[in-house]
């Protein structure tokens, strides 16, 4: 039966019943192309950039654009690119599962603390982008949950909002995510 998520493992059960869904041939005919890891690095990538794009006014690297900031709408970037981590996790055979789930399980670091260590979130950013793409993409998760943490969001925000994109894309494979005869 499937639940909502309690803990890492079970997001880690769910993103593997979204990716064998995902990777069934679709209603319309289209067969998807096997992903790869770059593929997936790509699309954390990606993501990243999309939760870039919502951060407020002081963060945000469009300094020339006036937008609403939306704490809801950077939650589910941030979430977004959960899914993506997790599918590395269950498919690349470097990926040390033991230490991203340790780190996921981790006492939440709170902003008080970067600050009193001399963090900003530029710095976050920044080595969060250098990890991915630099072969420590377990030091990029680590440095994702920091960036959670900083940003003020929760282990348990992750896992209800994960819960919530995770049932909307589940019913999204066949509608919004083919071309509509």
């Amino acid at each position: 039966m499937i639940s909502k998520p309690r803990c890492f493992n079970d997001l880690l059960e769910l993103q593997r019943i979204l990716d064998e869904n995902i990777e069934k041939n679709r209603k319309n005919g289209f067969v998807p192309r096997k992903r790869n890891v770059l593929d997936i690095l790509l699309a954390i990538d990606d993501e990243f950039q999309e939760w870039l794009r919502e951060l407020p006014k002081e963060y945000n690297f469009k300094t020339w654009k006036q937008k609403e900031y939306s704490r809801e709408k950077e939650l589910e970037e941030l979430t977004d690119i959960l899914f993506f981590f997790l599918q590395y996790c269950n498919v690349a055979p470097t990926f040390d599962r033991d230490s991203i789930v340790a780190v996921f399980s981790l006492n939440e670091i709170g902003k008080n603390e970067f600050k009193s260590q001399g963090t900003s979130l530029n710095y976050l950013i920044s080595k969060f982008k250098f990890n991915l793409w630099s072969e420590s993409t377990d030091f990029a998760f680590y440095d994702y949950m920091k960036i959670v943490y900083f940003r003020g969001f929760t282990r348990q925000d992750l896992l209800e909002t994960y819960w919530e994109k995770w049932q909307k894309n589940m019913t999204r494979i066949n509608k919004d995510w083919v071309i509509q005869e």
